[in-house]
């Protein structure tokens, strides 16, 4: 892929058989870009033996030379293309020859292409210059002395995942965060806060969560979503694995949804309830165990869906370890399985990490997956031969083509959402 001159992305690449056929038919080829490495290359590659040659190059210091006893033109002779005898074989990098070959109203793959033999260094050129910003929150906390504490502390960052740079916008203990409208909503867990911030960074609402007559709500809230449907946002506490409701206008708790009365009977989450999304007028949620016993090692975890119209609850994806982050991509549901490791599209499992995931967005050609520092390395000691990555960070994913690159975050601990930020 390559991206053109609207900002698109374009096919530029064939594979070898498909440009032989074409070129079969052809007398003349021009190779454009001087390579000494991609030029040879691409000429013994080519079938037909028939063939003419031409270099195009705008380097002056070639005008009037010739490589490969072939010799060697400015583009402009392109003007006089014929379109039925003559091919053009890209042979440097595209991105600067592109502009002049679609200038010169010539069509992609039916009249020019990359060469094959750099298909691979393409695809890594594109997915560096993927241009998506990204917003990501972490929990961390600012005491040093804590276990989940890092140098920079929680809050709200924001990524330039081109230039692999990042930086804190906000502090705070943040998990799960959304957009509404033209604002964020994030859950600040610590302090029982929902705190509201625009595009600029700038906190403009805080809300009380703890709105119970005793004001006694364990500080263990996490996920957040909200319905427009219903005009109603729902937040999820793992301390006591359930879902209260607020109304949008003045953020007061309206309801709860019982996940799990485990917790009134052990004291404490025993579902751990995570993260949230909607799906038409059903929750979608993430949780530890379904049975309520992961304080006792049974980490029957998955996802479930809520009708919120009679609070029913359905099983949709079982036998998950320590899961976060689901999501409605594309009208598909995606989910962390964390301590596995994976991406899982539904029941199938589309991707492996090395450490432990969560946080997940899509921009439409890649996924991103955050990851957070793993504090469960024994349960990986010597099960298997798989590396376990510790540092924290964002991998951006191009499933189609199985290829990775990741921002590392040393700084902070853990990240736990992401979105998008355009």
């Amino acid at each position: 892929m390559a991206i053109g001159k609207t900002g698109k992305l374009m096919n530029i690449w064939l594979d070898w058989i498909t440009l032989n056929e074409i070129i079969a038919q052809k007398k003349k080829v021009y190779l454009f870009g001087r390579s000494e490495d991609w030029v040879p290359k691409t000429i013994s590659k080519l079938r037909n033996k028939k063939l003419k040659y031409t270099i195009l190059d705008n380097n002056p210091a070639y005008e009037k030379k010739s490589f490969l006893d072939i010799q060697i033109e400015k583009p402009n002779i392109l003007k006089k293309f014929d379109y039925e005898n003559e091919y053009i074989i890209i042979t440097a990098e595209p991105d600067t020859i592109l502009p002049e070959l679609l200038d010169l109203k010539l069509e992609p793959n039916k009249h020019f292409c990359c060469t094959p033999e750099i298909k691979d260094w393409g695809q890594l050129q594109y997915i560096k210059k993927n241009s998506t910003n990204l917003i990501f929150s972490s929990s961390d906390y600012f005491d040093l002395g804590r276990a989940r504490s890092s140098k920079l502390g929680g809050g709200i960052f924001f990524a330039n995942i081109a230039d692999q740079k990042y930086e804190k916008k906000i502090d705070g203990q943040y998990r799960q965060f959304i957009k509404v409208e033209n604002n964020f909503y994030v859950v600040e867990f610590v302090k029982k806060e929902v705190h509201v911030f625009d595009k600029n960074f700038k906190i403009l609402e805080k809300y009380n969560l703890d709105q119970s007559k005793s004001l006694s709500e364990k500080p263990n809230y996490c996920g957040i979503t909200y319905m427009p449907s219903k005009e109603t946002f729902f937040i999820a506490n793992t301390a006591s694995d359930e879902i209260s409701i607020y109304d949008k206008k003045k953020f007061k708790l309206l309801n709860k949804i019982i996940f799990s009365d485990k917790s009134k009977k052990f004291a404490d989450g025993q579902c751990h309830i995570n993260d949230l999304t909607t799906m038409g007028s059903s929750l979608i949620v993430s949780y530890f165990s379904r049975s309520g016993l992961w304080r006792k090692g049974i980490f029957n975890g998955g996802i479930s869906e809520i009708e919120t119209d009679n609070n029913k609850i359905n099983d949709l994806i079982l036998g998950l370890s320590q899961p976060h982050s689901p999501e409605i991509i594309e009208g598909q549901i995606y989910v962390l399985d964390s301590l596995n490791k994976t991406l899982n599209h539904g029941t199938k499992v589309v991707s492996k990490f090395q450490g432990f995931v969560r946080g997940l967005a899509f921009d439409g050609n890649c996924f991103y997956i955050g990851q957070s520092e793993d504090m469960y390395l024994s349960k990986e000691m010597g099960q298997n031969k798989n590396i376990t990555m510790c540092n924290a960070g964002i991998f951006q994913l191009d499933m189609n083509k199985n290829i990775t690159r990741f921002l590392s975050t040393p700084d902070i601990m853990n990240i736990h959402d992401i979105l998008v930020f355009d």
